[in-house]
């Protein structure tokens, strides 16, 4: 969450929390049927040392797990062998929901957590969202990717927490991300113009099971041409118990998606 002019490498970043049955156009009960269905989204976190990056999702985030495949409440992260110069890509970043993020990001730098540069300063605040507004707060996580924890004010009451809030996917034309996503089974829970000195942000959230996909349009990226890095963190996404035919998808900008 954030508005900021920055280079396609590291978008100007807005989210808000769109899980609950309150979102705009769904009801509590589809939203509930949503829930229910089953559909995960695991993001693939590409680094060149998959035993630190382990070591350091258990050790500050808090995540567990054997293997190549860790959790923390709802969200689970698969690790998967990379090389060369990774970067922030196509999908951005994954935000873990809190119930309130100053705590949170204290607990987080008591065990070794590191501000990342989108939010130097510490956590922001975006009012227009909800009654009160949100808090947000960029992390550096395993070799740079970033990871964000974010809730509403003045406290997020959902139960589980911390959990899965959404994952961050910049776009050059929302319009067919949302297509794309929509393909798959995904429902747009809430949808939000942004209004900032650099032009108007598109935001879509699209919810499907356990998961939310944050897409995002901002002024920069708007019909720009082939903006992301392929050696990128968040590498792709799996799509787990969707009923579709295994196999892989490209979705816009290149996004990479298994279906499983």
């Amino acid at each position: 969450m954030g508005v900021r002019n920055r280079a396609p490498d590291r978008i100007a970043k807005l989210s808000l929390e769109a899980r609950d049955g309150f979102c705009q156009g769904i009801s509590k009960g589809d939203m509930g049927a949503i829930m229910a269905s089953g559909i995960e989204i695991i993001p693939e976190l590409c680094v060149r040392d998959t035993a630190a990056a382990r070591a350091m999702l258990t050790g500050i985030f808090g995540f567990a797990g054997q293997g190549d495949l860790l959790a923390l409440g709802e969200q689970r992260i698969a690790l998967v062998q990379g090389a060369g110069d990774i970067g922030h890509g196509g999908i951005d970043h994954l935000a873990l929901a809190v119930s309130d993020v100053p705590a949170a990001l204290s607990a987080l730098q008591a065990r070794g957590a590191v501000l990342e540069e989108t939010t130097p300063n510490g956590p922001g605040h975006i009012a227009e969202f909800w009654d009160a507004g949100i808090a947000y707060v960029f992390l550096r996580g395993p070799e740079g990717a970033r990871i964000e924890l974010c809730s509403r004010l003045p406290a997020d009451t959902r139960t589980g927490l911390p959990s899965h809030d959404h994952i961050g996917i910049p776009c050059t034309d929302i319009a067919a991300s949302v297509g794309f996503f929509s393909g798959l089974g995904f429902a747009t829970v809430h949808s939000v113009s942004l209004h900032r000195p650099d032009g108007v942000t598109e935001v879509r959230f699209l919810s499907a099971g356990r998961s939310v996909v944050e897409l995002y349009e901002p002024p920069a990226l708007r019909g720009a041409k082939n903006p992301f890095t392929a050696n990128s963190f968040w590498r792709g996404l799996r799509l787990i118990g969707s009923g579709l035919a295994a196999g892989e998808r490209t979705g816009p900008d290149g996004l990479r998606l298994t279906l499983i």
